[in-house]
């Protein structure tokens, strides 16, 4: 019996929420005494998945870093203070600290360092964030998702390569046939209002949508329409809907993801970490449009697709009406070439497999 505790720190985004909260369920199936307790802040997507999966979840003041000279430097460190001393709370009795990135897993590290409390940490992006690099410092074992990371030194060299825990959904999805994903394709088209003889393309830009890639699709539907080219478009939740049209349907996100990667002949999204795996592994062509944030993650994650004959990047700014008219077409024929090839995944399906199996040695190795 592993009678353990361990904190899952990783919240703001889906990005980092869902690989813990995969791991966390894992770890309910197959050790049900091991304590899982989330920790994240008041305004991160966590408030919203974590409750709803059923584990507890401890809020700390939310301390992110300026990256810029101004008054939110000048009181930083009395916010990263308090995040410290919450944190040093919420970690007593902890046996280990899984920290998944963002915001919240800086002040989890510094105090499970303190307690003297074991860190593990997992990269989802190619390029480590600064999160994960100050938990690295303080002598956490790090797992990557991408073989690239390790071009950043120690421990990033030596670090286990486990990929990014993927829902159950995508995994299957992955594994279908040819002719299993047709009767998808059928099925979704049909659901849609569209005819599954003609080309389909996803667009989406996250759970909130992204303005540009909106504008750039809206200004683009006459000559979509012209084309035969039907677009599903996820304009995001707090985004208006625009109207709807035999050839579009818009739609606030996509509740049906695995289903509706598997029914288009090309996806056109950003290149979150998540969103890279899910294509890496499902196999449907895409046009990736990296969001320039952070450390310039969006476009190092995407480089693997674009040298697997897997997609294509523009840049964001360079993603136009005019570049998508000139471009659409060619991008559909060659995303049809690749739906034609056998699929194989080019990232493990298995990654929530091999990160709980990792976290049982850490606590069977400290009984």
């Amino acid at each position: 019996m592993l009678n353990k505790k361990i904190i899952l720190a990783g919240g703001g985004t889906a990005g980092h929420v869902e690989p813990a909260l995969a791991v966390a369920n894992w770890l309910k199936v197959s050790h049900p005494e091991v304590r899982c307790e989330f920790v994240g802040t008041l305004t991160g997507l966590e408030n919203e998945l974590v409750p709803a999966a059923g584990f507890p979840l401890r809020i700390i003041s939310k301390a992110p870093f300026p990256r810029r000279i101004s008054f939110g430097l000048l009181v930083w460190p009395f916010k990263f203070t308090k995040s410290l001393l919450d944190s040093f709370a919420i970690l007593k009795g902890a046996d280990l600290v899984i920290g998944f990135g963002g915001y919240v897993s800086s002040p989890i590290y510094v105090m499970a360092r303190f307690r003297g409390i074991q860190i593990l940490i997992h990269e989802a992006n190619a390029n480590p964030g600064w999160a994960n690099r100050l938990g690295a410092r303080l002598g956490g074992r790090a797992l990557i998702s991408f073989e690239k990371t390790r071009q950043y030194g120690e421990p990033w060299k030596s670090a286990s390569y486990v990929g990014i825990p993927l829902r159950a959904e995508i995994c299957k999805v992955a594994e279908t046939s040819k002719s299993e994903r047709d009767v998808i394709r059928v099925k979704k088209a049909k659901e849609w209002g569209f005819n599954p003889e003609k080309p389909i393309v996803l667009v989406f830009g996250g759970s909130l949508g992204s303005q540009h890639i909106n504008s750039v699709i809206e200004n683009s539907l006459s000559l979509i329409s012209k084309s035969g080219i039907q677009v599903v478009h996820g304009v995001g939740r707090n985004n208006a809907l625009p109207s709807r049209t035999e050839s579009y349907l818009p739609v606030p996100y996509f509740s049906d993801i695995p289903e509706a990667y598997a029914s288009a002949d090309l996806i056109i999204c950003r290149s979150g970490a998540v969103t890279c795996h899910e294509l890496g592994v499902i196999g449907t062509y895409a046009l990736l449009v990296p969001l320039s944030v952070g450390n310039g993650e969006q476009k190092l994650n995407g480089e693997e697709l674009v040298a697997a004959n897997a997609a294509t990047m523009i840049s964001n700014k360079n993603f136009t009406t005019q570049w998508l008219s000139e471009n659409l077409l060619g991008l559909l024929s060659t995303g049809k070439k690749r739906s034609a090839v056998k699929n194989q995944p080019l990232y493990p399906l298995d990654a929530t497999d091999r990160i709980g199996e990792i976290v049982v040695s850490i606590l069977e190795a400290s009984k």
